[in-house]
């Protein structure tokens, strides 16, 4: 296990900043109830893992001798060493975020980071604004997952990203009533152009999908990559990753490329299959 933190050249997108593990879930729902929380969809259900399931996932990194779960906030105050920390991250702004994930980290004596979809702040399955400034003033970290969840979002100009994390941050600031400066990509999208967009908004903190330990920066934001849980990761391979297991990120890793590779050739050809089969144009991963 890696104990040191590290700096590299990054060829001019950013210097190597430190490292970081991070683990990016997103609803937490009963089972048989995947559709009562986040976005609907078989899709989306795949990403949702039952209760029971999580807490099984929380009690194996809890039993981890040299693991802390700590917050970007926290990590600020006092840097830790990779090895030493993981970050658990929620996206989509889904209800369970408040109804179950919350009370589950705090059992544990843990906060999470909450990234909000912010045309979706009290629509049904999302929370509400109260529920969100709960979540803050009880510790956890409020952040923009967009403002409309785009499908393509490194594929949207300039201007569209701009718009999409200025509007999201000023919402959820208004919200707090102080400024929202952590933000996570929808999907698997990220491009340069994305995380400076982000920059340009304000945004010191930037999660992407793409499994990695190394942080970059990009016009002084923080560029994080993230290990996806799905409902089939297990509780072991979640600890394992939190721990470090350098075989399990190669791994991820390799399986990442090769997915992202893939959708680049099918193009919309690929998203296009997905909506039919899915047969919900409202889910967007």
């Amino acid at each position: 296990m890696m104990k040191k933190i590290c700096r590299i050249s990054m060829n001019g997108t950013g210097r190597g900043d430190r490292l970081m593990i991070s683990l990016a879930y997103h609803d937490v729902v009963l089972v048989g109830k995947e559709d009562s929380s986040g976005f609907l969809g078989r899709e989306a259900g795949a990403y949702k893992l039952n209760k029971e399931q999580f807490q099984m996932h929380l009690e194996q990194i809890s039993r981890l001798d040299h693991v802390k779960v700590r917050t970007v906030a926290e990590d600020l105050q006092k840097p830790s060493e990779v090895g030493d920390t993981v970050t658990l991250t929620f996206d989509d702004g889904g209800i369970s975020a408040y109804t179950i994930i919350a009370d589950l980290l705090e059992a544990k004596g843990w906060k999470g980071h909450f990234f909000i979809t912010t045309s979706q702040i009290g629509a049904n399955g999302f929370v509400s604004k109260e529920q969100i400034r709960s979540l803050d003033a009880r510790g956890h970290i409020i952040g923009t997952h967009s403002c409309t969840h785009p499908s393509r979002f490194n594929e949207c100009s300039w201007e569209q990203q701009v718009h999409e994390w200025k509007v999201s941050v000023q919402a959820l600031s208004e919200v707090l009533g102080k400024r929202v400066t952590t933000a996570s990509i929808p999907g698997d999208a990220y491009n340069l152009q994305l995380a400076k967009a982000a920059a340009h908004a304000g945004i010191q903190y930037l999660f992407t999908s793409e499994p990695k330990v190394v942080t970059t920066r990009v016009d002084g934001c923080v560029i994080a990559g993230r290990y996806v849980m799905k409902k089939a990761t297990s509780p072991e391979t979640a600890a394992a990753i939190a721990a470090g297991d350098p075989v399990l990120r190669l791994r991820c890793a390799i399986q990442w490329k090769i997915r992202k590779a893939a959708m680049a050739m099918a193009g919309n050809r690929m998203l296009d299959m997905r909506k039919k089969v899915v047969g919900n144009s409202s889910v967007r991963y």
